[in-house]
């Protein structure tokens, strides 16, 4: 699965941008396609709302964020020397500007922490519009603890309710295209469950099933992804964190269901921006 279009990536110069400027060059190639960069400049500063910014402010601001474009660009080719690069400024908040180029992408990227608008921003509530509102997967890179060997493996935590199963074909057709193995994870933390053993038994053994028919209706689809599964009992979030270790990327569905499993809910989803420093793609 190509993408159709090509990947946007937010940046604002600092180390954590240019990291995730670095996947998002790499992750182009891998599916042949082009790299949007996206600086955002916030059309008005609080201080300012009831009066006109002067145009000498935006005039300052285009000149820094060429700087910026172009050192990220520098970073790309250096990566990937072919690859197709964008280079966009956009006058609006880092959160409005991400989302409405989130509607001409097939993967926005960010870092999730620096120093200026578009990455800092993301820990907190522009993260969460991102996940939940973007129109495309959302990919969050913390830092260079990605850029090592290739493992070949991508995971996904599924649930069995449809955030999930969206998460889980995303990721199928991603570890097609790379190659890689696709490791599936569902966790169910039973330190609450309160049941005779053959409940507690019986609860396991459906969750079970439900990941044999999500497997069997993907070898159906994708019979040439080698496939694994994992049943954990744990935490989601420490479940998905820990199996994610040795992949090259991890992905999630922005909501889950409760009932038995509880994965995915928005919690476990903003919960693995901090537990995890793979590669996390978040898939509405």
């Amino acid at each position: 699965m190509r993408y159709s279009k090509g990947i946007a990536v937010g940046t604002d110069g600092s180390t954590t941008a240019l990291e995730a400027v670095r996947w998002a060059a790499h992750t182009a190639a891998i599916h042949q396609t082009h790299l949007d960069l996206i600086y955002a400049i916030d059309a008005v500063s609080p201080p300012l709302i009831e009066y006109a910014v002067p145009e000498v402010y935006f005039d300052g601001a285009r000149q820094v964020a060429q700087t910026v474009l172009q050192d990220s660009k520098a970073v790309a080719l250096e990566a990937e020397p072919d690859l197709e690069v964008h280079t966009h400024i956009i006058r609006d908040s880092a959160r409005g500007a991400l989302l409405g180029r989130s509607r001409h992408t097939s993967l926005l990227v960010v870092g999730n922490s620096g120093s200026g608008r578009v990455s800092s921003a993301l820990v907190g509530s522009v993260t969460g519009a991102l996940a939940t509102h973007a129109s495309c997967p959302l990919a969050v890179i913390r830092g260079p603890e990605w850029d090592r060997p290739p493992s070949g493996v991508v995971t996904v935590g599924v649930d069995g309710s449809a955030s999930a199963q969206v998460a889980l074909d995303w990721a199928a057709h991603e570890a097609a295209e790379r190659a890689a193995q696709l490791d599936v994870v569902a966790a169910w933390d039973s330190s609450g469950f309160d049941g005779p053993d053959n409940a507690f038994a019986d609860a396991y053994a459906q969750i079970e099933n439900h990941l044999a028919d999500d497997v069997d209706r993907l070898a159906r689809r994708l019979p040439r992804v080698r496939v694994t599964t994992q049943v954990v009992d744990d935490d989601p979030v420490s479940a998905l964190a820990k199996a994610a270790q040795s992949s090259d990327l991890l992905v999630v569905g922005s909501r889950g269901r409760g009932g038995f499993t509880g994965l995915l809910l928005g919690s476990t989803s903003q919960g693995l921006l901090y537990a995890t420093h793979r590669p996390l793609v978040i898939v509405r």
